[in-house]
């Protein structure tokens, strides 16, 4: 019995896995929904999802107008795609996760970044910035030697 519809395709393409990565990283940068973006732009919350997912690719022009949205050229869909590797198989169907180091994979992460760019005043950006980057440096220096007082201590100098 035929089925009806499209068949299946074998697998994602991974250009359009990181395009819809990049999409969904500036939507909840910029605290939206995907039916606040869907509607200023005359989509369907469903055909958003669809391009987040990268199920469906985002033709050129529909590119230029989401890249009008955000107020960002149309390459941030595009940054750090060539430093990716070979992770992905398109044929197989198989798909490389997420890279939650090297992009704003993780929710947290976004959410850091949004509330972030909503401190106004640049000394608390900048206490911020070096307390995170002290803590980076304090994981990355012999992991489980510090001495927690130490460290509370550097931190609540830091904040």
């Amino acid at each position: 019995m035929k089925r009806r519809g499209r068949e299946k395709k074998e697998g994602l393409n991974e250009v359009d896995v990181f395009v819809g990565q990049r999409l969904r990283e500036l939507r909840m940068l910029a605290g939206l929904s995907q039916s606040d973006v869907a509607s200023a732009l005359g989509l369907t919350f469903q055909q958003l999802q669809k391009y987040e997912r990268g199920f469906n690719r985002v033709s050129s022009s529909r590119l230029f107008k989401l890249g009008q949205f955000f107020k960002v050229p149309v390459s941030v869909f595009f940054d750090g795609l060539e430093n990716r590797g070979a992770g992905g198989d398109s044929q197989n169907g198989t798909q490389r996760p997420a890279d939650a180091d090297t992009t704003l994979g993780s929710r947290e992460a976004l959410m850091l970044a949004r509330y972030f760019q909503s401190i106004p005043d640049p000394l608390i950006r900048a206490a911020i910035l070096e307390l995170a980057e002290r803590c980076a440096d304090q994981v990355g220096d012999e992991a489980g030697r510090a001495d927690p007082a130490a460290v509370q201590a550097e931190v609540g100098e830091a904040v």
